[in-house]
């Protein structure tokens, strides 16, 4: 079986991995390069890629965003407006694409690629849909409707949804805001991300808060607001599975606050919801490079599908290796 290969674009760092296609949840080579300005980060990736150069036959990319996921669009593959100033506008796609040019590339985002994995790899019988949220020094939302991942304008950033705080609650948000919708007023990643933890509690060592106690009201709000997501996912798409990771999301107490909190805020409206529907990721910190590595095998098996879904793929892929005279041919040929 061939192998794939993925690129988790993090913030923090960036992962490169192969595995082989039939089992992406088993990491076969895997390389950890810390993030720095993305042409000494991007050198170091092909760097790592290079070393398996024709060893893999799709690459999956997952990235953090915002990202332009328009294959149509002058700078897909591009981020684009990241807060992390650095990044901003920064190519991904041409210097990955550049170690092996003719390999196809497989580009999401970091949460809408995990949402894919829970969705293909951890199934659920007879659903169509899973979101995953991400909670950490920021708020990601990934989402699959009908078995693929939600595309549109941009794609989804459930993070920055406004939310309705706790009765008395006077904190707005942390003070990243500026630039984001509702100046980062009352928005979920304003109120629940590790970054708003902090701030509310005047805490300037982030590391710190593992110190808290479960019963700090903190996770109320955390919880609040997270629960306000998922109840506006419910009523938005009608997802079917809500997973939930990151590093805010070790603090255990607060999956059960959630899914409490959720109930309450949809208030019996869903009759069909469950709170079991909210739960942790299969793949723990894994999730975001798996998710990557199952982006390539995806696309493996899509173009499979094509190669045997009938007569005009196979004109179109013969017409490409031995010309179009012989392409129609051998189609005509087929049809006698």
């Amino acid at each position: 079986m061939s192998m794939i290969a993925a690129v988790e674009a993090g913030g923090t760092s960036f992962v490169v991995a192969l595995s082989k296609c039939d089992t992406p949840t088993i990491i076969l080579h895997r390389y950890d390069i810390e993030t720095t300005t993305p042409s000494e980060t991007l050198e170091k990736v092909c760097q790592c890629l290079a070393k398996h150069k024709g060893e893999y036959v799709a690459l999956g990319v997952a990235t953090f965003g915002p990202a332009d996921l328009n294959p149509e669009s002058p700078t897909y593959g591009h981020i684009t407006t990241t807060p992390k100033a650095a990044w901003r506008h920064t190519d991904l796609l041409t210097p990955l694409r550049s170690v092996s040019p003719s390999t196809p590339i497989h580009f999401d985002t970091d949460v809408n690629a995990p949402a894919l994995s829970e969705y293909t790899l951890n199934p659920k019988p007879s659903t169509t849909s899973c979101a995953y949220i991400t909670v950490g020094t920021g708020v990601g939302v990934g989402l699959v409707v009908n078995g693929s991942t939600v595309k549109g304008l941009m794609h989804p950033e459930g993070g920055h949804v406004c939310v309705r705080s706790l009765p008395g609650d006077d904190f707005k948000g942390y003070s990243w805001g500026s630039l984001a919708p509702y100046k980062g007023e009352r928005t979920v990643e304003s109120l629940a991300s590790a970054v708003a933890i902090t701030e509310r509690l005047g805490i300037e060592d982030r590391s710190k808060v593992k110190d808290l106690s479960d019963d700090n009201f903190v996770w109320d709000h955390v919880a609040n607001a997270l629960a306000n997501l998922c109840a506006s996912l419910v009523l938005l798409t009608s997802v079917e599975r809500i997973v939930i990771s990151g590093g805010v999301m070790k603090r255990e107490v607060l999956m059960e606050k959630i899914r409490r909190r959720t109930g309450e805020i949809l208030n019996g409206y869903v009759p069909s919801f469950e709170e079991g529907i909210i739960c942790g990721s299969k793949f723990g910190n894994e999730a975001g490079i798996i998710g990557a590595l199952n982006l390539a095998k995806v696309g493996v098996e899509e173009g499979q599908k094509k190669q045997g879904g009938g007569r005009i793929w196979d004109v179109a892929r013969l017409a490409a290796t031995a010309g179009l005279g012989v392409a129609v041919g051998m189609a005509l040929s087929r049809k006698k």
